[in-house]
């Protein structure tokens, strides 16, 4: 029982607050979305479940920044005929190309991709005396490529972009991120977090368990968050007051609302979460791995240890077991 208070003294005083800066952004103009996503709040008391097991639980995230990323691009041609639309087509991925060698790239790394190829129908409309009729007639052809750059640096995404507008190709479609040394990587956390669970056991230790003694087992876990999961929406814009207007009206006054635009912005993982963070300062979206290892000890009960036995000897000299009723 001594233990067991002990224990769960420790696991309050090593609780801890999260503390946020006073900067924020206009993510949090209109919504307190951020704050319900990341804030825990303040520590509150850690339970013992059972009294006769122990788990030591440690989670650990590195942030790596990619080694190489591909952009996708989509792009669609249509044309009257099928040679005018292949060459439409043509020209525009050879102009896109021509702008990415200006800027040093190798056009070995642009992949064509061939999606699609269909004719395309327009509406006909036929005046009959007491009637019309709508009918379908080809009108020209629709090509659709995908176009995939291969590069190594973020910063190179800005000269890409500005190579895909000379060629009018506007849509993006995403940006696939790769870390070349992942399972290295990988190991190299789990490593960090098995010497934090050691430190932790060592640490309780010093109360006077002796959790070498006891029966344990171990189970982890681990997840790769790529960027693109990691790209949310929000709006920030202010209302006008209508008093002033409801004032000078008896009627409630017509407002046009104007269509406001959605920003997204990138957000890693909160490390609150975590018991160690390697890597934390992040400039730029990054490829998160994420790992969890937990050692569940189980304590000795005392109706496990041997019980003192008792015998009585009879006249007869036989040896009896006393159970007492």
């Amino acid at each position: 029982m001594k233990k067991t208070i002990l224990l769960s003294t420790l696991i309050l005083l090593i609780s801890h607050t999260t503390i946020f800066a006073q900067q924020c952004g206009n993510y949090l103009y209109n919504t307190n979305q951020l704050l319900q996503n990341t804030s825990r709040g303040p520590a509150s008391y850690a339970p013992i479940q059972n009294n006769n097991e122990f788990t030591v639980i440690v989670n650990g995230l590195m942030n790596l920044v990619a080694d190489d990323y591909t952009a996708i691009f989509n792009i669609v041609q249509v044309g009257e005929t099928i040679e005018a639309t292949d060459q439409m087509m043509a020209h525009r991925i050879s102009v896109f190309k021509q702008k990415l060698s200006l800027i040093g790239f190798d056009t070995n790394e642009v992949r064509i991709d061939m999606i699609s190829f269909v004719p395309r129908f327009d509406i006909q409309t036929e005046t009959k005396l007491f009637s019309k009729t709508y009918n379908e007639v080809p009108a020209g052809f629709e090509m659709q490529k995908n176009i995939s750059v291969h590069f190594t640096k973020s910063s190179m995404m800005d000269g890409i972009m500005t190579a895909a507008t000379y060629a009018e190709i506007y849509d993006i479609v995403k940006v696939d991120y790769f870390v070349t040394n992942l399972q290295q990587q990988l190991d190299s956390l789990r490593m960090k977090c098995l010497l934090e669970v050691k430190a932790k056991i060592k640490s309780y230790e010093k109360l006077g368990f002796k959790f070498d003694t006891l029966k344990k087992i171990i189970s982890d876990n681990f997840a790769t968050i790529y960027p693109q999961t990691r790209y949310f929406n929000y709006q920030a814009f202010s209302r006008p007051s209508l008093n002033a207007a409801k004032k000078k009206s008896s009627s409630l006054p017509i407002v046009n609302e104007a269509p406001k635009t959605n920003s997204k912005f990138y957000s890693q993982l909160s490390y609150d979460l975590y018991d160690l963070v390697i890597n934390p300062v992040v400039t730029e979206p990054v490829v998160q791995l994420s790992y969890s290892v937990s050692v569940k000890y189980f304590f000795k009960d005392d109706e496990d240890k041997p019980k003192d036995k008792f015998y009585i000897i009879t006249p007869t000299g036989d040896a009896k077991q006393f159970l007492p009723r």
